[in-house]
């Protein structure tokens, strides 16, 4: 019985052992803020281009940080956009038409003002478009493994 008992114990640490919480293809961990002229970026899209393993995108928070896990290590083009919180864009039609946007804004007129601002509405910045495409944007950076700091600091030049 005492055989089966470590037998079953020096398994259990084997299997332990080959046990890890890092990821060895995508090893890195980013976060980092977005400004643009010395103002953060509150709202938008950050994405990590890798040269043959895909992209890895992450939202803009209100106060323009971000934080991307499980990156892949390597040279990668960074893309930033904010036409998609823009107002002034129209929107792509859901499926179903307008019939679901109808029945929210129903939901909030019965639910009173106080439920319309759970959740506020993300602010669009203005940034000029060179960022937003991998083939134009001057941001790039060479990822290691870890976890690691990275701001943008977008300007017009």
């Amino acid at each position: 019985m005492f055989i089966l008992r470590s037998l079953g114990l020096v398994l259990g640490l084997a299997a332990l052992a080959g046990c890890t919480t890092n990821n060895p293809q995508a090893p890195a961990n980013i976060k980092g803020t977005v400004t643009y002229n010395g103002t953060p970026v509150p709202a938008g899209t950050v994405v990590f281009h890798t040269a043959d393993q895909g992209t890895y995108s992450t939202r803009l928070t209100t106060n323009g940080s971000f934080e991307v896990r499980d990156v892949p290590k390597g040279k990668m083009a960074v893309t930033i956009e904010t036409e998609s919180v823009n107002p002034a864009k129209k929107k792509e039609q859901a499926y179903g038409g307008d019939k679901g946007a109808k029945q929210y804004a129903e939901r909030l007129a019965a639910e009173g003002q106080a439920a319309a601002n759970k959740t506020p509405p993300e602010q669009y910045m203005k940034i000029p478009s060179k960022y937003a495409e991998k083939g134009t944007t001057p941001l790039n950076i060479d990822v290691a493994a870890g976890a690691q700091v990275q701001n943008f600091t977008l300007t017009d030049d």
